[in-house]
């Protein structure tokens, strides 16, 4: 992994919000917490971070699409972040872990790993009675050159895990395409690791 140049708060929602207003499962979701506001996607899909005013408006959409920064996704989420740009290569895919949730736990046999749920998927087992369509769609847009927006982690000091914070199915496609996985567009957040724990909680054990 190689750090580019810091970044902020402000910049981390506004791109988890441009990456979830384009995404088939939550871009309803979004226009409507829009449409309740009296806003355009404008101030997603065009909007400038060093407007104060933007900015503001940006964390009350998070908020209510998603709970910034208390409730639901970002439910104990750390309190003091700071933001960096940087790029993952390969070696780096090994540590990438998704969020404790229980479509994930199992998709990567309750490892985390999205290496480990693309096994899954190749073994052509589903879960929850989700298809993997987009999953293998995304790889297969990988091999013809696509190129996929920025992804979101967390980490702490030690970077011995770097916990998906926006980006689940893009990086579902990368397990799928991981040699694939180079020079790829990542914006990490450093927080303290207790207060990273508190976040991501305890992944479970499968049921016997």
């Amino acid at each position: 992994m190689k750090k580019i140049k810091l970044s902020s708060e402000n910049e981390m929602v506004y791109e988890f919000l441009k990456m979830e207003v384009d995404s088939d499962r939550f871009k309803k979701q979004i226009e409507t917490v829009l449409e309740k506001m009296h806003i355009t996607t404008d101030i997603i899909t065009n909007g400038n971070i060093m407007c104060e005013k933007e900015n503001t408006l940006r964390i009350e959409i998070l908020k209510r699409f998603r709970g910034y920064k208390d409730e639901e996704l970002f439910e104990n989420f750390p309190t003091s972040v700071e933001w960096i740009w940087t790029e993952f290569e390969r070696d780096d895919i090994s540590k990438i872990i998704y969020i404790e949730y229980s479509y994930w736990n199992e998709l990567s046999n309750y490892t985390g790993s999205p290496l480990e749920a693309a096994k899954t998927i190749l073994s052509g087992k589903t879960v929850y009675d989700v298809p993997n369509d987009r999953a293998i769609e995304g790889a297969k847009k990988l091999r013809a050159g696509h190129k996929f927006p920025p992804l979101i982690f967390l980490t702490d000091k030690s970077e011995k895990r770097y916990i998906i914070l926006e980006g689940h199915g893009r990086m579902t496609a990368y397990g799928l395409a991981s040699d694939l996985f180079q020079n790829v567009s990542v914006l990490l957040g450093y927080c303290n690791n207790e207060e990273l724990d508190k976040w991501y909680g305890e992944m479970p054990k499968p049921l016997k």
